[in-house]
């Protein structure tokens, strides 16, 4: 399917990104081995949008993956190589000298919002009051408007975790002009994505509008969600929610523990964020912007949940990396579709400003690829053959192609790990052993692109 290119400023499309955070996958209904969890607004979205079966992200932690999003380049390009906070050895943040996708739109003549968690400024001193301890660490700052990478509307936090009573900033707050809402964050924030839709449709300005909305949940803590949510799970066992076969129910440590009183209210945050999303949609339409709207749901990482015997993020393994895709632009892409591209992290802005007609302005200096001809026209050959895997220390040590995952783990005194996905999807078998040939093939592939990442 080929579909003619936006060619005035009037007719370029609109855009709404939104993206949760540490939401997998296998947390959407109509996923392949899905998690059993809530979602019919999700479901009915990737009836209606092009789903990337095969989004992971690169790098499955939040600054990382917000720093690649924005700067269309790998870490070690744009320097945001772990999360950010005060902690010794972490004097990085997004550069002001790195030309962003938010600079890119609003040089485009875009009109730019962004709501939300933004997790990509480092701490100053003197610290804020209202800091996102945890230990001796502070984890929230305010963004000055010069830092803000060409963003119009802003409303937002660096990252604080209280999801029943947030914290932000508005548009021209200084430093010392936070404020808290008496209301769960996702819901809150679509509240406001919805005022900057109703504010763009009314104005008489036929510029165009980029919006990002940044969802904190399901990020822990879990169980930070509202009651109505809670109770769509409260007659289900966490026998019955952690089905995934690479969860040891039997195996009585602390980390089965966590997940089994963890993992309702995880899936209750998935259900929220599924309903203010469906609120959200349900306002693209009733303001008929739906046809001229790219529309974009995915998720900076996963989240463990058990498998492996792990909580949190930061590893390799499909729940932590395979993360939702699903995008909605009527006039060029087919509506219920799905593709298998290995779209990685530093390819999305380039293929967003693709779709948006704007391919021309695709800064130079980035490393991501524009695959928006590819979504248009599923026959297209313009198609990469791997991803790359960074670790907690922000080093390139693994790949996935189609079929495989293939890991050096420096954490484990680098032990090589090889797994086939379409045989054993949970990851629960080892082959670097047993295909040693297959496995020095990935090794030297990690070992050429260490440099060039």
């Amino acid at each position: 399917m080929k579909s003619q290119q936006p060619s005035s400023l009037v007719s370029r499309p609109n855009l709404v990104y939104v993206f949760a955070d540490q939401m997998r996958a296998s947390a959407m209904g109509h996923a392949p081995l899905a998690d059993p969890v809530i979602t019919p607004h999700l479901d009915h979205f990737a009836s209606q949008g092009l789903s990337l079966t095969q989004c992971r992200s690169n790098f499955p932690v939040c600054s990382p993956y917000r720093a690649m999003l924005m700067s269309g380049r790998y870490p070690q390009a744009n320097s945001v190589v772990s999360n950010i906070n005060n902690m010794p050895g972490r004097d990085f943040d997004l550069r002001d000298d790195q030309t962003c996708l938010t600079d890119v739109l609003s040089s485009s003549d875009y009109h730019v919002g962004y709501i939300g968690k933004w997790h990509l400024t480092r701490p100053v001193e003197p610290y804020l009051t209202n800091a996102n301890e945890s230990g001796p660490w502070i984890w929230n700052e305010w963004t000055p408007p010069h830092r803000r990478h060409g963003i119009d509307q802003w409303y937002g936090y660096n990252t604080y975790d209280r999801h029943l009573k947030p914290l932000y900033w508005d548009n021209d707050s200084p430093r010392e002009g936070f404020h808290f809402v008496d209301q769960w964050s996702t819901e809150h924030e679509t509240d406001k994505a919805i005022d900057f839709l109703k504010q763009r449709q009314q104005s008489d300005s036929d510029q165009p509008f980029a919006l990002f909305v940044s969802y904190n949940p399901p990020h822990p803590p879990f169980d930070q969600v509202p009651q109505k949510y809670r109770d769509l799970y409260r007659d289900a066992t966490p026998q019955e929610l952690l089905v995934r076969e690479n969860v040891r129910l039997n195996s009585g440590d602390s980390i089965l523990d966590q997940a089994m009183n963890s993992v309702a209210n995880y899936f209750a945050a998935v259900s929220g964020v599924d309903d203010q999303f469906g609120r959200l949609m349900q306002a693209i339409s009733s303001l008929d912007l739906a046809e001229n709207t790219l529309l974009v749901f995915t998720a900076d990482h996963g989240e463990m949940m058990g498998s492996h015997q792990r909580m949190s993020k930061n590893t390799w393994h499909e729940e932590s990396v395979h993360v939702p895709m699903i995008i909605r632009l009527p006039s060029q892409l087919r509506a219920g579709g799905q593709d298998d591209l290995l779209i990685s992290t530093p390819d999305i802005p380039a293929t967003l400003l693709g779709l948006l007609g704007l391919q021309k302005a695709i800064p130079e200096g980035w490393q991501g690829i524009d695959y928006a001809s590819t979504l248009r026209d599923p026959t297209c050959s313009k198609r990469p053959q791997y991803q790359a895997y960074f670790d907690p220390n922000g080093k390139l040590t693994g790949v996935f192609d189609q079929q495989y995952t293939a890991v050096i783990s420096h954490a484990e005194d680098n032990t090589a790990h090889l797994y086939n996905r379409h045989a054993d999807p949970y990851q629960c078998h080892n082959l670097a052993a047993s295909d040693p040939k297959r496995m020095e093939g990935y090794r030297q592939w990690i070992l050429e692109n260490q440099m060039s990442t």
